[in-house]
């Protein structure tokens, strides 16, 4: 007997399955990418922005990183729940270019939301520095600058698109591998740390035995002397 989708139900299920998925996009669209050009939108009529540009000494307390700052935790949850359902979907399906669609949304909405807020206030920055150090001065001082607004930048991205799993467990050091820590220390990999601390123990052991064998020679050494004055005596 033929199959009859019509008669089973499938085509039904499928028409609300395919209803349920753009419902969960439109939600996750609204909660993330149109938040975000609500904010860009607040921050600029509270700041004046991009027409009254912000000084650079204060621009990482302003609202430009401190309201970013208050939904990217949010955020990154809502886009790691569609990155995960793409992966559970495949490159094969067709239900998963809505969400590929989705997260393109949300990164081009982020990024230019971001230049919108910045541009001004790093030309601006860019101007003094020229008008008070001249080019090669500029050069110098904005160099320092720019790597650390791209530092924050950096940081402030992965708060919101970041993998959280791979944040939260750090890939393994591997053997010969020297890494940072937090506070600028180098640390080594596990394995090297196993190995130097097997050598330190056998050094130690080795060490040990040394120590009996010369106590051991030390001890034999008064007993030969008296056996030989005992032989002497009993000689004479």
């Amino acid at each position: 007997r033929e199959y009859d989708a019509a008669a089973s139900g499938g085509a039904e299920y499928f028409r609300r399955a395919c209803a349920l998925q753009d419902a969960a996009l439109e939600l996750l669209r609204v909660a993330v990418a149109d938040r975000i050009s609500v904010i860009s939108t607040q921050i600029q009529d509270a700041l004046n922005l991009p027409k009254v540009p912000l000084k650079a000494d204060k621009l990482e307390a302003s609202l430009v990183y401190t309201r970013f700052h208050g939904i990217s935790k949010r955020s990154n949850k809502l886009i790691t729940i569609a990155r995960r359902r793409l992966d559970a979907l495949g490159d094969g399906s067709v239900a998963a270019v809505g969400y590929e669609d989705l997260l393109t949304l949300c990164r081009n909405t982020y990024c230019g939301a971001r230049e919108v807020l910045l541009t001004s206030t790093v030309r601006n920055h860019m101007d003094i520095l020229k008008e008070r150090h001249g080019l090669v001065g500029m050069t110098r001082l904005a160099s320092v600058f720019l790597i650390r607004l791209c530092t924050v930048e950096t940081a402030l991205y992965l708060d919101f698109f970041g993998d959280p799993d791979k944040r939260r467990h750090p890939r393994k050091a591997v053997k010969g591998s020297v890494q940072t820590n937090d506070e600028g220390k180098s640390e080594e990999g596990d394995e090297d740390k196993e190995e130097r601390n097997q050598e330190a123990a056998a050094t130690r052991r080795q060490q040990h035995n040394n120590t009996n064998n010369n106590n051991n020679n030390n001890n034999k050494v008064p007993a030969a002397a008296t056996l030989a004055s005992q032989i002497l005596s009993e000689d004479s």
